[in-house]
């Protein structure tokens, strides 16, 4: 029996995937990383990049599949791979998780058992977090061990994706009935969200 084929789709998220990372850009770099594992996984599996015409264009050099959506908005992401070339399995990466490391792929991947349609990578909150009110008033402590924070890949078998609902707490809305399991993230996969990250993130890889 044949592996199923899997689309591995990197979402441009923020304009500072554009921006340099050890040499290359915070996109480049996780694209790399995807092929790596494409690589592993083996013919059944293509890259993809999702993001603004604006954003592709960016990139023009690069032949692999281009999907035109915004990829912050679930609903509008989710009827782009619908109209994209198809695949069993969609791997949605973020961008900005640039040193995400192969592990955590394979991690993801081989948690999609059976009876799983779902999965995606988490990790605990250390930080005290409160709650507050618009005016800035503490109003109480928030149990973290209640939440987690989301990292990618996000592993979704295609059949799961709901394409008629607008939002997500993933990056594509899933049907109601689907069986979701967490792994472990790694550090490393953290996210970059400013260019005063980026350069934090650039400092601690010259640590090295």
């Amino acid at each position: 029996m044949s592996a199923p084929s899997l689309k591995v789709v990197v979402a441009i998220t923020s304009p500072i995937a554009f921006q340099t990372l050890n040499s290359h850009s915070v996109l480049r770099t996780c694209i790399q990383e995807s092929l790596t594992f494409i690589r592993v996984y083996g013919s059944q599996a293509h890259l993809a990049v999702a993001g603004s015409s604006q954003d592709l264009s960016q990139i023009s050099d690069i032949e692999f599949e281009k999907i035109t959506c915004d990829p912050n908005d679930a609903h509008q992401l989710a009827l782009a791979i619908q109209a994209a070339a198809p695949a069993d399995l969609v791997m949605i990466h973020d961008s900005q998780r640039a040193l995400t490391q192969t592990a955590q792929f394979d991690r993801v991947f081989n948690a999609l058992t059976q009876d799983i349609d779902a999965v995606r990578p988490v990790s605990a909150f250390t930080e005290t977090l409160k709650c507050v009110t618009n005016d800035q008033f503490v109003t109480g402590t928030i149990d973290r061990n209640s939440m987690f924070r989301i990292s990618t890949p996000e592993l979704i078998r295609y059949g799961s994706i709901d394409f008629q609902t607008s939002t997500s707490t993933w990056f594509v809305p899933l049907k109601d009935d689907a069986k979701i399991a967490t792994v472990t993230a790694d550090v490393d996969s953290a996210r970059i969200n400013s260019e005063n990250e980026l350069k934090l993130m650039q400092n601690l890889l010259d640590s090295k």
